[in-house]
């Protein structure tokens, strides 16, 4: 029975398409029966009237199949705009020295073409760890170089080990490339917050160097690699996507990816299909398989800037507790005080710090933050982008407060201790 409906479903397919050349049966080994081919001529596909087009790579997944010997083919949809353009200007890799980035979609190859591209920029780090002048071990890590004068890009954590950098290693880092050359660097900058710092090699040959992406751009679903020195073994890569762009807290940013970082990964970048660097990765969960987070390098790189600017990290303070307000929030907040300010979003203080900047101009626990320095805010990031590296500099708050009293503070933010 199975024979007769298989071979009635192929005459019907044949007929139907005979005219057209898109699919014939061919049946050359008599004891694995008729097999379905898909052939799709060059006139016929650039002829199609449809607002999508296949991908010239169809991928064969021999895997899935319908009514015994029938393969199912898959394809990657692009809009036709968006093919089109990318076909145009497409370069075959075997037809040009460097890869041309394509953010467009998956291919056999995007991974690869990405991972060499960012390969020779990064570094195995090496760090001896001594107390009392005795080597006691070895910090391993990874990194970037991110100009040709020879500035790495690391984690703070792997150079400095949590101590005073004269204390754990004098600053010295053996460094290590990808073609084999090895460097003795020098810590420049070291941020334990952040857990970023900048490690500097001498060389008298040019040096390869990454190019910095933008972290903003990413979203949530998006493809990203991993590449770094696990267990001191040379430019491992693993491959993931980004789970969540957020707020670790307020001092720190992370991105969330499922790629495989282990020890030894720590400062190496993460980068996008373009193979720009869009992270550094900081750290992972031992208790979770494949969860793992960086620091986006739009964040970093406001840091590097502190570094060649201040020598140092710089973060205003205020001594305010904040929470962002929406709707809901703001609804079970009338609830409990029908006097809450008439407010919908804005910035929340619970908290204000005895004998901070904020205390002293005259901020309230239960105020809602509407304005900072003459402009709108509704997220706390909003506030410490305006804030930035302001030291000093008088800002003019607008406040919300219970019966509908509006108030205007002057507050002057100083320099946080590194300590707190």
């Amino acid at each position: 029975m199975m024979n007769i409906l298989r071979n009635s479903l192929i005459r019907i397919i044949a007929v139907a398409t005979a005219a057209s050349r898109i699919v014939y049966a061919q049946s050359n080994n008599p004891d694995t029966g008729p097999r379905i081919s898909l052939v799709i001529p060059v006139s016929v596909r650039e002829s199609l009237s449809l607002p999508w087009q296949i991908s010239q790579g169809l991928i064969h997944r021999p895997d899935q199949t319908l009514f015994g010997n029938f393969t199912a083919f898959s394809s990657r949809v692009r809009p036709e705009s968006e093919a089109t353009a990318n076909d145009e200007k497409r370069v075959p890799v075997e037809a040009s020295d460097t890869p041309k980035p394509s953010n467009r979609y998956l291919g056999r190859d995007t991974i690869a073409n990405a991972a060499a591209r960012i390969g020779p920029a990064v570094v195995n780090l090496s760090v001896p760890q001594r107390v009392y002048g005795i080597t006691t071990g070895r910090s391993i890590g990874s990194g970037t170089i991110i100009d040709a004068d020879g500035t790495i890009l690391t984690c703070a954590h792997v150079v400095v080990g949590y101590q005073n950098i004269r204390q754990s290693s004098k600053g010295r880092v053996d460094v290590t490339l990808q073609d084999g050359r090895t460097f003795e660097g020098v810590v420049v900058n070291a941020d334990l917050q952040s857990d970023i710092a900048l490690v500097k090699i001498k060389s008298k040959t040019p040096l390869p160097t990454a190019k910095l992406g933008f972290s903003s751009k990413l979203r949530p679903g998006d493809w990203v690699i991993a590449v770094g020195c696990p267990l001191s073994l040379q430019n491992t890569i693993t491959a993931g996507i980004v789970s969540d762009l957020g707020l670790g807290g307020i001092r720190r940013e992370y991105l969330q990816t499922d790629c495989a970082i282990n020890a030894g990964n720590s400062g190496g970048p993460l980068v996008n299909l373009d193979g720009e660097v869009v992270g550094v990765n900081i750290m992972k969960v031992l208790a979770a398989d494949g969860l793992g987070f960086s620091a986006p390098i739009d964040s970093v790189s406001k840091i590097v800037e502190h570094f060649k600017k201040s020598g140092r990290v710089i973060r205003p303070w205020l001594g305010l507790k904040m929470i962002e307000l929406n709707k809901m929030i703001v609804a079970q907040l009338k609830e409990r005080d029908p006097m809450f300010p008439d407010v919908e979003k804005g910035i929340l203080v619970p908290a204000v710090i005895p004998g901070s900047p904020a205390d002293r101009a005259g901020f309230k626990p239960g105020d809602v933050v509407v304005r900072f320095d003459g402009k709108p805010v509704e997220t706390i990031k909003d506030v410490i982008d305006i804030i930035d590296d302001r030291v000093g500099k008088r800002m003019q708050v607008v406040v919300e407060r219970s019966n509908k009293e509006k108030v205007s503070l002057e507050v002057t933010p100083v320099e946080a201790d590194p300590d707190m």
